[in-house]
């Protein structure tokens, strides 16, 4: 698998928490709950990122 394809996955995970949280806060869904798996989404990619050497772009 390339890097660009492994970065891709570590965004959409990272993105996936960001979209849980939201569903969280907006929905009747419990906020805790949404943020309970939404830190394990950011964890998860992080570990995930550094497994395959994925780093962050610097700007």
């Amino acid at each position: 698998m390339s890097k660009n394809a492994k970065r891709a996955y570590v965004s959409i995970l990272g993105a996936l928490g960001v979209i849980i949280l939201l569903v969280g806060i907006f929905t009747e869904l419990d906020l805790t709950i949404g943020l309970i798996v939404a830190i394990a989404c950011w964890i998860g990619s992080g570990i995930l990122g550094r497994y395959w050497g994925v780093k962050k772009k610097k700007d």
